[in-house]
């Protein structure tokens, strides 16, 4: 879910390139596809429905069925997997580029385990800078003509200084104004400890007005831990919410509160600062917020980054990496931010 928030950020570049005159599609799973279906430069959103029982060939036919109405002029790959090869050599006639996603330099920050030479992996040697803007990057050295970077320079500087972007949705019923936490992932061990939320939201009542609220899937039963939280200002919408719900909530929080997943990434697409806290992942992979405001946790260890993506089972009898990071922490960044705003 985050990959295809991320990805918003090239399209809105590449219109502010190529002009009105550009159509951008979408090809995404359709758990995802509400994500972009009326964002506003995106034309149409293709959804392959793997878990409805639509084949490869369903997905095939979707795309052929558009480029003959409309036809497709250049295919870029943003997620450079072996599926999206694979549906690149089905429509072998039309161009593509490739996105990298710095697969190497993060599968050797893994295989490190020495905190010294890990702090050597900087991001203008190894390109692990934050994705939206590597995406940027790797494409306006593709476009090869002045026009890139001057116009690059001016999004930045734009209306999409935030980069992200998702289309504006109706308000969903939540007493404004409020901080939301976000305490699930995509993984287990990228989830900061449930407990550690629950004091944290025990601490924003006693230190600040605003109300909470607690988003969440339907199968993140851990998230009942926060029904203990009896409050008018405290609102547990786990498995309560759409994803365009969700959305929309996130859209008109002053603060949202989250592990390395999904939520944080909708919440800064609609310009909403986060704080993010990394276990097993690394902020150098690319996914660290990159907001104006937002800041991220994240602590040394030599055992850290230990998979690309958070699912290995840590070896060691506590999962360090988040329990490291105190409530206290988490705290005091949050409310630096919401003093600012």
């Amino acid at each position: 879910m985050g990959d295809v928030v991320l990805q918003t950020a090239t399209i809105n570049w590449l219109r502010s390139l190529l002009g009105k005159e550009a159509r951008f599609s979408f090809v995404t799973s359709k758990e995802f596809s509400s994500l972009l279906d009326t964002h506003p430069e995106v034309s149409h959103v293709i959804s392959f429905d793997r878990r409805g029982g639509e084949q490869w060939k369903d997905l095939v036919k979707k795309i052929d069925e558009l480029d003959r109405r409309e036809p497709i002029d250049l295919i870029l790959d943003l997620h450079a997997t072996l599926r999206s090869f694979r549906l690149k050599l089905s429509f072998w006639t039309i161009p593509s580029l490739t996105v990298d996603k710095r697969r190497w330099e993060r599968f050797f920050l893994t295989k490190i385990k020495s905190v010294r030479i890990k702090r050597l992996f900087d991001r203008k040697i190894f390109g692990l800078e934050p994705q939206v803007e590597r995406i940027l990057k790797d494409f306006e050295s593709l476009f090869l003509d002045l026009r890139a970077k001057r116009r690059t320079v001016d999004f930045r500087h734009g209306p999409h200084e935030e980069l992200t972007s998702l289309a504006e949705l109706p308000v969903y019923p939540v007493p404004a104004p409020y901080v939301v936490l976000a305490p699930s992932a995509s993984f287990l061990y990228k989830r900061w400890p449930v407990e550690y939320f629950v004091e944290l939201a025990r601490k924003l009542f006693q230190e600040t007005n605003l109300n909470l609220v607690v988003l969440a899937g339907p199968d993140d039963k851990f998230c009942e831990v926060f029904n203990e939280i009896q409050s008018e200002r405290f609102f547990n919408l786990q498995g309560k919410t759409s994803l365009k719900e969700s959305m929309s909530v996130l859209a008109h929080a002053k603060l949202c509160i989250g592990n390395d997943s999904g939520m944080n990434h909708i919440a800064e697409a609609y310009g909403v600062p986060c704080v993010t806290i990394f276990g097993p992942t690394d902020p150098r992979f690319g996914f660290a917020p990159h907001g104006s405001k937002s800041r991220y946790l994240s602590k040394e260890m030599f055992c850290k980054p230990c998979s690309t993506t958070g699912k290995t089972p840590c070896y060691r009898d506590r999962l360090y990496c988040m329990e490291e990071i105190s409530v206290k922490e988490v705290l005091s960044v949050s409310q630096d931010i919401l003093r600012t705003l």
